[in-house]
């Protein structure tokens, strides 16, 4: 049986042809272009129509049984009644309302608030900000509906209007607790629910129509999943989405993700909590990791260097200096968007080679920070899964191991999100009863054991990364 995960992320389009017996059997990936993404701001419909063509490419002519759809935790785009885009989607990386949400951090009592009730704080990453900011800028919200891109892709398939709890837990507007819309950040905006999607999970899908389906090339009134996001699906593709096994991916970005079984909401603020697909996640991110090394090769060294070079040169590592990944603004622990990065401790004996292992091991400290926040609250996970670019480099993979101090599995499974969607596509058409049949068996081969040496090493490292992070350097 064949089933069809189309995916709309930040950047790009996917479609994942996927097998019931034999797994992936067709895959088309394009990143959008310039011209309509660009800056956090996305044109809406140019995104459904990329994705869309990217389902056609592998998916027209098939037999298909059921879709899922995907897309990212945090965006929301304006339309008419009649569902015409009047603004871009805004992505979580857009921005603009920077320093609106400062201000917004400067009162301790909203903040705190806003937090507990919606697992979100004032910060660039979540929609409720981006509709604040627009706001201040003119854009009238009365009348207009308000939805994610997963959502409007739905809408454009099955004419149905509706948002998955998983991609609205995310957004800021919901109680995180309750599993509804919240009063609170609707009367911030001077909104109602009933602008927004009714809210559903992964077990209630709509029947593709027939524009939708000759735009796929596939069958009409076939079961479509709501979207639910990237980082959800990827705990279910990765076989971590009970209670238990930890993720950590680091790619463009990097994230912990833990399954929990209620919303963890530290005294500190520190980490984000959602609900996931069958039940809540919780974990920190950081906004740039391979990000930063990429920028680092190609903005400071000009691309003068491979990484294979950087990492084949010697160290000084008596006193290595400290990075601290901020170049995007920060995310976790400290939710200061504006915050900027930065090396510091040099000495005049440190190489470029030293700088580099610096900026591969200040993602990791971030991540750390939030770990031990995660730890302390919901306990030492019994599996860390990582995915992601790191795995690119042996280095890297082992400073994880080491800087965390604990056995990790590698998994090349780059399309964790798209295959997460397939298993909820799967259980759509019957194919799967429970979605945690879908099981990972981790070879022992794939594991990376921490060097105990090492260990005394980082965590001096680590103790001057928390005092250059805590002079706000």
């Amino acid at each position: 049986m064949l089933v069809l995960a189309l995916e709309s992320s930040t950047s790009s389009s996917k479609a994942l042809l996927y097998d019931t017996e034999q797994g992936v059997v067709g895959l088309a990936q394009e990143p959008y272009d310039p011209s309509f993404c660009s800056g956090g701001k996305t044109d809406t419909h140019a995104a459904f129509a990329h994705t869309m063509a990217m389902g056609r490419k592998v998916a027209a002519g098939k037999p298909v049984a059921a879709i899922a759809l995907c897309s990212t935790w945090h965006s929301i785009g304006v339309c008419d009644k009649d569902f015409s885009p009047i603004t871009p989607t805004f992505a979580w990386n857009y921005m603009a309302p920077a320093a609106q949400c400062r201000a917004m951090r400067a009162d301790p009592a909203l903040c705190r608030l806003l937090y507990q009730k919606t697992g979100c704080m004032p910060h660039v990453t979540y929609p409720r900000h981006a509709l604040l900011y627009e706001q201040s800028q003119g854009l009238d919200l009365s009348g207009k509906l308000l939805l994610s891109q997963g959502a409007y892709n739905l809408y454009q398939l099955t004419g149905e209007f509706a948002e998955s709890i998983n991609v609205m837990s995310g957004s800021g507007l919901m109680d995180v607790a309750a599993l509804r819309y919240d009063a609170l950040p609707m009367d911030l905006l001077g909104i109602r629910p009933s602008q927004l999607g009714a809210l559903v999970t992964y077990r209630d899908t709509f029947p593709l129509h027939a524009a939708g389906a000759k735009l796929l090339g596939i069958s009409a009134g076939i079961p479509v999943v709501p979207a639910h996001s990237d980082g959800a699906l990827n705990q279910i593709a990765n076989g971590a989405g009970q209670p238990g096994r930890m993720t950590f991916s680091v790619g463009t970005s990097g994230a912990i993700r833990m399954s929990t079984k209620a919303p963890v909401l530290p005294e500190g603020q520190q980490l984000w909590s959602y609900y996931g697909v069958d039940n809540y996640i919780s974990g920190g991110a950081v906004a740039g990791a391979c990000s930063c090394v990429n920028w680092f090769k190609d903005a400071v060294l000009g691309g003068a260097l491979s990484f294979g070079q950087l990492e084949a040169m010697p160290l000084h590592l008596a006193r290595p200096p400290v990075f601290l990944p901020f170049t995007f603004g920060e995310r976790c622990p400290g939710w200061r968007d504006d915050r900027v990065g930065g090396l510091v401790d040099l000495m005049p004996e440190h190489t470029v080679a030293d700088w580099y292992y610096a900026v591969q091991a200040g993602p990791l400290f971030n991540l750390l920070q939030c770990y031990k926040v995660l730890q302390q609250a919901v306990g030492t996970p019994s599996d860390v899964i990582v995915s992601g670019g790191v795995l690119n480099s042996r280095r890297w993979t082992q400073m994880i191991a080491d800087i965390f101090q604990t056995r990790i599995l590698c998994v090349q499974n780059i399309h964790a999100s798209a295959v997460g969607a397939a298993v909820l596509a799967m259980h759509a058409c019957g194919a799967m009863p429970r979605i945690s049949d879908f099981t990972r068996d981790f070879d022992e081969a794939s594991a990376v054991l921490p060097d105990p040496s090492r260990y005394p090493f980082y965590e001096a490292w680590y103790a001057a990364y928390l005092c250059a992070y805590n002079a706000g350097i």
